[in-house]
């Protein structure tokens, strides 16, 4: 192999690659995020079988992208914390990984510190991925120092272009089958119109408004609008959903822990708008053109923002503790879905995906 820093891997190999590794253990707003670059380097290697290696709670999302054939579950890796590591499972995962021959193997994890030797170790003929400025590839076959700005579509497209792999666009992807929308149905069934949705999750404890906060944001939404506050959160996350609950007050919806991830995004889907932190929530919006006001300090914008331009509103304060809720009701008031409203039934951008 040629310069490890030289750009088009992809047109450098002596034959394509007939099946790829990608390495994405992140959680699901990284993976939502990661899902242009996986298009690109679909369609650069139409013939190839692309696996893709990340967390088992992201599996059903990872395998309805269509541009992954097939998954692998993460087994955890040391310094890489978003899985326990069990030395004997993980030793099992690389044989399965190595037996199975693949050719390409591509880190999209970070900056490689820990992923690249996990990468490396997939035992793939050729091997790729995101290096730290000013470091070598190491025992990469190609790397790119990852970029250090930047919208997270765009540092993660840079890689898939790097290698060779033109952009197939910005947009972001959740796939919904109609099963899913069925189900939301069912779970919003009877629940009067608009839907105003609030989800007080995410997982640093940092990017967290106070969901008492949130429910209070919920229940002067609905006196403006009218409508059903309908409160979304995940494992471990109750408690917080009864605060926001208690704040918002009646007609409220409770569908804490009744969403699997697919189900919370066709909810999310019917909702009017929806209130959360800077978290996976709002990605699978952003992904589906949900109108949504994220809170945030406003530290991460740059990287997790919307990717396009559509009805988000994110609402900033250096402390969540003093973000003005009189900035919540205007941003929602701005995106909220009604007929005379400039987004009408929903965002008109590509990234709203119908699977049946």
């Amino acid at each position: 192999m040629s310069d490890a820093a030289a750009p088009g891997l992809l047109q450098r190999l002596p034959t394509p690659p007939r099946r790829v590794a990608l390495v994405r253990p992140s959680r699901l707003g990284d993976l939502i995020c990661a899902t242009p670059a996986i298009r690109a380097l679909r369609h650069a290697l139409p013939g190839a079988e692309i696996v893709l290696v990340t967390l088992p709670l992201l599996r059903d999302l990872a395998m309805r992208l269509p541009a992954v054939d097939g998954y692998a579950a993460f087994p955890g890796y040391p310094g890489l914390a978003e899985q326990l590591f069990d030395a004997r499972k993980t030793a099992r995962f690389f044989a399965g990984m190595q037996a199975a021959g693949f050719d390409l193997a591509v880190q999209m994890h970070e900056s490689g510190t820990y992923s690249n030797p996990f990468t490396l170790m997939l035992g793939a003929r050729w091997t790729a991925g995101f290096v730290r400025p000013g470091d070598g590839p190491g025992r990469l076959d190609t790397a790119l120092p990852i970029p250090r700005t930047g919208h997270e579509v765009d540092r993660l497209l840079a890689l898939a272009v790097f290698l060779g792999a033109p952009s197939r666009g910005r947009h972001t992807e959740f796939p919904l089958w109609a099963g899913d929308r069925a189900e939301a149905a069912t779970l919003l069934a009877g629940a009067e119109e608009p839907l105003i949705g609030l989800h007080p999750g995410a997982r640093d404890p940092a990017r967290l408004w106070d969901p008492r906060a949130l429910g209070a944001a919920g229940a002067a939404l609905r006196r403006l609008h009218g409508g059903t506050v309908v409160i979304l959160a995940g494992p471990g996350e109750e408690e917080m959903a009864e605060a926001a609950a208690a704040r918002a007050g009646p007609p409220c919806l409770g569908l804490a822990g009744r969403t699997p991830l697919a189900v919370l995004g066709a909810v999310i889907a019917r909702l009017a708008v929806l209130v959360c932190n800077d978290s996976g929530p709002a990605h699978v919006a952003y992904a589906l053109g949900t109108p949504a006001v994220v809170v945030s300090d406003g530290s991460s914008l740059e990287r997790y923002g919307p990717p396009l331009e559509g009805p988000f509103r994110p609402v900033t304060a250096a402390s969540l503790d003093r973000l003005a809720l009189d900035e919540v009701l205007a941003a929602a008031g701005d995106v909220i879905r009604r007929p005379d409203s400039r987004w009408g039934a929903g965002c008109p951008c590509p990234a709203r995906q119908e699977v049946t």
